[in-house]
Formats: structure tokens, C-alpha cells, sequence
């Protein structure tokens, strides 16, 4: 009898963090629908599987002491110390996924996440000081300590599902929405540049390298853009692209999963060190890629098309266009002859930049054009970090010398569109700041952490309606959007998070300028009032 009191003790311990794990599963994310029922299901199953396998494990390793080195002479009550671990370890995680996920989970999701994990961490406390009780206790009140754990954790369970229970996404489906007659105003060239940090921009102006980059930030709006810990650069480039959180657009990874009870809404990697990748190999789950480049929300040029507004999109990133024959460099090109076998590629990326910018139309309204090249002659060099290479070095000399090119380029943009609001954004540095996927990987992201601003990105606003502005605050990716259509004309996304980055522009805009504000624009139906 002992020996299964003993056993069940273990089975206990890994049922617990079975069923809090998958009650995570759902926490994190509330876009899947799902009844109590189910829920009790998934969770049930959940724990009496790793309560059956960690509660075996454990047995064994009991056993295998045992037969070592015998059995204690005296009877000692032994297995609830590895329930309440249980309890912590899953408090731990819940606490970790709470402090990580902001902006991957709707307010109201994290709201009820909070609480959950209130009531994990009481529980883990209370089960604490029965096992304090339970270690110098007899058998029959060890036995009976043991069946007050139990009701105990059913109790916590039962508040997990009205926590669960009581967060329902809101899916409210607007037919139509209207908005005013669109203003004509300045029409925007959004140019978007990967892996150029803001500190390599302000490093290589004290160099007098970048002329047009120091003179624009001189004269026009120019600062730091923060990105948000993601666990690919997709989340940032969709939040750039849609003014919303990943927790709005969906691009929150490399890959989603469905299962037979999500067909709907797939469940979002989130992240990917809680149970995923075991999840992601045991059939019947579909591993599915993350939709791009706006993931599930509508991208700033979808919401021009929609108004049948002219747009131009090139070379955007996982959005299809016209190829564009790279054009020569001339003797630009000798100025890399010194990367060796980086050359080439190095060669080839510039040329599809420049080809990129002469693709520049003077009838759009609006133009996103994505330059990956900076990014690619980074790759090329095997740079992987956000330090820039000294000055005097082939590294160094080569990332400098693409830059100046790049400052050219946008040079010849802003001489060519002097009458268009020119928006220069790198949404972060080479390596954006990571959401750790596991316990191990937050640890040494906090041991190893970067300078305070070395993942940040820039913005640059640049043309005859930007202002300049001493020390601006900090921007952030899902800024840009909001600002652009502010300054086309169009109203603003109510369901958009980002925020008009008003001191970009000039005193005479603002004032004859109102801010306007339309539902969303994913309605089944836009209609511009004429006349409004």
C-alpha cells in the first residue's frame, strides 16, 4: 500500500504540470474557440498522460535508490515534495509567459493570464505548507494531506477554467464603414531598410559619411525606433507594414500549428519552448507557415487600394512584384573588391536597390519599397551581431561603403519627389531583441544582454511638411502606419495600436489638419462620403 501512495504522489506531480501547461496552451492563445467541456477534456488528457509518464520516471528512479542503497530503516513519508515543484515550476512558467508576451496577447487576455497565474502561485504556496505538515506526519495523515492536495489542485483547476471561461475574443464582423471624402495632400515614399540601427546612422554621421542622412535628420524628424521581442523579424516587418500587434495580425512566428479542434484559428507559436515542438511532431497536428506580409490584418498600400488609391509596392518583402533587372554599378563596385568571396552577393544586392529606387513612380499616392540589401551584404560578411565593425577593417570599410551608397540613393529620391514626404524606417538592428523560447534561453539573454538601444532601429521623416524636433521620443514599428496615413489625408484605424507621431511634423500641418479615426478598414465594405 505504501508503495502505491508513494507512486500516486509522483503521478500527482506530473498530472499538475501536464494540466497547468495545457491550460496554457489555451491562455496564450484566445483566439482558439473553445467550450468548458473541450477544454476539460484537452487538459484532462494532458495530465493523466504526463502525470502516467513523469510519475513512472520518478518510480523508477525511487526503485533504482532503493535497490543502491536500501531501504531507510524508519518509515519517512516520501513524493509530495515533487508535487509542490511541480506547482513552482509551473508558476514559473506562467510568470515567464506574463512578463514576455506583451503585445502578443490582447489586454484582456493578459488580464486573465495575470490571474491565473495568481492562482497557480497560491496553490503552489498552499501545497508548500502541507508538504512542511506531510514530512514529519504518520502514514494515515500523510495519506490524508495527500487526498487535501489533490482536492486542492481540482479546486485551482476549476478557477483555471472560469479564467479561461471568461475571456471570449470579440468577433465582430463590420459590414461598412464609412469615412469622409479622402483629402488630397502629400502623397508618401515609405522606404523600409532592413538591419540598419539607429546607432551604426549616428556612429557613421560622426564619420561624415552619411551627408543626406545628417543634413535630413537635421532638418526633418529623426529617432530611435524600439522593437518588441519577437521570435522572428516577420512579427516586426508585419507590424510595420499593418500599424498592429502581432497579437492583431497573427505573425507572431515562423510557423502556426492546427489541429483537428482549431481548424478556425490555428494555435500561434508562443512561444515555441512550451511544449511546441513536441506538440508540432505528434499527428494529427499541421504544422502551417505564418501568413505574410500583413499576416491577417490589411497592409498600409491594401487599405490605398481599397480607397482606389494609386499604390506602388516594390520589392517588398513575401510580397510578389515585377522583377527588376539589376542595373550597373560602375565603378562603385571596385569599392568592395576587398570582401573576397563576399563580393558578388555584395555587388548584386546594390545593384537590386538601385534597381528598386529607379522604380520609383511619380503617380502613386502611395510607395513601400523594401530595401534588403544592406541586409544581405551583412549575411555575406558574416555579421551577425548589432556592433559595427570598426573603421579600417574589410568588414568595417564594406558595411560604411553600402551605407554611403544607400545614403546616395535616398539623396536621389528626395531631389527627384521634392514635393512627397519621403519615410525612411529600419524596424531593428541586425539582431532584434528575442523572446526566449525556454527558461535556459531567458537566463542567458539576461547574462549576455546587449547595450541599452543596440537592437533599436531608426525612423526618418523627411520633406516639406517634416519638422525637426531636438531629442524626440523614441518611436516604435507600429507607429509608422498611422503616421503615414495621417499625413496622406486618411483616417486612422481605431483598430490599429500604433500612435501619430505628431511632432514629425510642422506647427502650419497640425493646424489645418484634424485627426480622423474610421472603425477599421477590414470591413466588408469601405465607403468614402463625397462631400463629407
Amino acid at each position: 500500500m505504501s508503495i502505491r501512495w508513494a507512486y500516486l504522489k509522483r503521478v500527482l506531480a506530473g498530472a499538475i504540470f501536464g494540466l497547468y501547461m495545457a491550460h496554457l496552451l489555451y491562455f496564450i492563445n484566445p483566439q482558439v474557440e473553445i467550450t468548458a467541456g473541450g477544454l476539460a477534456t484537452v487538459t484532462l488528457i494532458y495530465g493523466l498522460t504526463c502525470g502516467f509518464l513523469f510519475g513512472t520516471i520518478l518510480w523508477a528512479f525511487r526503485a533504482l535508490r532503493v535497490r543502491v542503497f536500501g531501504r531507510p530503516e524508519t518509515y519517512r513519508t516520501h513524493g509530495f515534495g515533487f508535487v509542490v515543484f511541480a506547482a513552482f515550476m509551473s508558476s514559473f512558467i506562467y510568470w515567464m509567459h506574463l512578463q514576455l508576451l506583451q503585445g502578443y496577447l490582447p489586454v484582456g487576455a493578459m488580464r486573465i493570464l495575470s490571474k491565473a497565474t495568481n492562482v497557480i502561485t497560491v496553490t503552489a504556496f498552499v501545497l508548500l505548507a502541507l508538504w512542511v505538515f506531510e514530512r514529519t506526519a504518520d502514514r494515515r495523515a500523510s495519506r490524508a494531506l495527500f487526498i487535501g492536495g489533490v482536492i486542492l489542485i481540482a479546486i485551482s483547476a476549476v478557477f483555471l477554467y472560469q479564467r479561461r471561461e471568461s475571456y471570449r475574443t470579440e468577433r465582430k464582423e463590420v459590414v461598412v464603414a464609412s469615412i469622409g471624402a479622402v483629402a488630397a495632400r502629400e502623397p508618401v515614399i515609405l522606404i523600409a531598410i532592413r538591419n540598419l540601427p539607429y546607432d551604426w546612422i549616428v556612429t557613421m554621421r560622426g564619420e561624415g559619411l552619411l551627408p543626406f542622412l545628417d543634413s535630413s535628420a537635421m532638418q526633418g524628424y529623426f529617432t530611435r525606433v524600439e522593437p518588441f521581442r519577437t521570435t522572428t523579424p516577420k512579427s516586426l516587418w508585419a507590424s510595420l507594414a499593418t500599424g498592429k500587434l502581432p497579437h492583431r495580425h497573427g505573425v507572431t512566428g515562423r510557423f502556426s500549428y492546427r489541429t483537428p479542434l482549431n481548424r478556425r484559428d490555428p494555435f500561434l507559436l508562443l512561444p515555441y519552448g512550451v511544449g511546441f515542438r513536441v506538440w508540432g511532431l505528434i499527428p494529427p497536428v499541421e504544422r502551417i507557415s505564418a501568413s505574410l506580409a500583413g499576416g491577417d490584418a490589411l497592409p498600409v498600400w491594401a487599405i490605398f487600394q481599397r480607397l482606389q488609391l494609386p499604390v506602388n509596392v516594390i520589392a517588398w518583402p513575401s510580397i510578389r512584384s515585377t522583377p527588376r533587372p539589376p542595373l550597373p554599378l560602375g565603378d562603385v563596385a571596385q569599392r568592395f573588391n576587398a570582401t573576397g568571396a563576399a563580393r558578388q552577393p555584395i555587388v548584386l544586392a546594390l545593384s537590386t536597390d538601385e534597381a528598386a529606387i529607379a522604380a520609383i513612380e511619380e503617380k502613386a499616392e502611395l510607395t513601400a519599397l523594401g530595401a534588403e540589401g544592406f541586409s544581405t551584404a551583412q549575411r555575406a560578411l558574416h555579421i551577425f551581431r548589432n556592433d559595427l565593425p570598426p573603421r579600417g577593417t574589410i568588414k568595417g570599410d564594406a558595411l560604411r561603403a553600402y551605407a554611403q551608397q544607400l545614403d546616395r540613393l535616398l539623396a536621389e529620391t528626395a531631389r527627384a519627389h521634392p514635393d512627397r514626404l519621403l519615410v525612411v524606417c529600419s524596424p531593428s538592428a541586425v539582431v532584434p531583441p528575442a523572446l526566449p523560447a525556454n527558461i535556459w534561453a531567458l537566463i542567458t539573454n539576461e547574462l549576455n544582454r546587449d547595450e541599452p538601444g543596440a537592437d533599436d532601429g531608426f525612423l526618418l521623416i523627411a520633406g516639406p511638411t517634416a519638422a525637426h524636433r531636438e531629442n524626440p521620443a523614441p518611436a516604435e514599428v507600429i507607429d509608422v502606419v498611422p503616421t503615414v496615413l495621417f499625413a496622406t489625408g486618411l483616417p486612422i484605424g481605431r483598430d490599429m495600436d500604433g500612435r501619430i507621431l505628431t511632432d514629425a511634423f510642422t506647427e502650419d500641418l497640425l493646424r489645418r489638419t484634424s485627426v480622423t479615426a474610421i472603425q477599421t478598414y477590414e470591413a466588408e465594405r469601405v465607403v468614402v462620403r463625397p462631400g463629407a
